[in-house]
């Protein structure tokens, strides 16, 4: 639908005015999924392909608001049904936890985008709202490591 719908825009913005302002509104275009980039760090098993290492972040409702609307602008260590510390720091880099649960989600979303089969999970999340790694349980050398990867260290 995203293409057929940027496709049209494109199309009548050619010869009529009122298309022209959606060709520029940020619907047109998707982030870029990094697979095989060096920044990219460790992948759990069993977690869902879609927010895989390299990929954007997923949006979906969570308590209070969108998942998107609490990422961005730092490294962060987002965990879902899973114990971590509230801050990882690696050098002169640190990641701030946002822990949150299946069950601040009431449609599902958040447990099939980041979830799937696991139980848990931890994602470590990289300034630009890409995955840089993951894993189904908290791991300190790991996230240590992946920081440092996903800082060109």
């Amino acid at each position: 639908m995203s293409r057929i719908f940027r496709n049209a825009v494109l199309d009548l913005s050619e010869h009529f005015a009122f298309a022209r302002p959606l060709v520029n509104s940020g619907r047109l275009s998707v982030p870029c999924t990094y697979d095989g980039s060096p920044l990219n760090g460790p992948d759990a098993q069993g977690l869902p392909p879609r927010t895989r290492p390299g990929s954007p972040a997923v949006d979906a409702p969570i308590k209070g608001g969108w998942l998107l609307d609490r990422l961005g602008d730092r490294f962060q260590l987002l965990t879902i049904e899973a114990e971590a510390p509230d801050l990882i720091e690696s050098g002169v880099i640190a990641a701030e936890r946002l822990a949150l649960s299946a069950a601040d989600d009431p449609t599902d979303a958040l447990r099939e985008r980041y979830l799937g089969d696991a139980g848990s999970a931890v994602y470590l999340l990289r300034p630009d709202q890409h995955v840089a790694a993951r894993w189904t349980a908290f791991d300190r050398a790991g996230v240590e490591a992946a920081l440092a990867k996903a800082t060109g260290r």
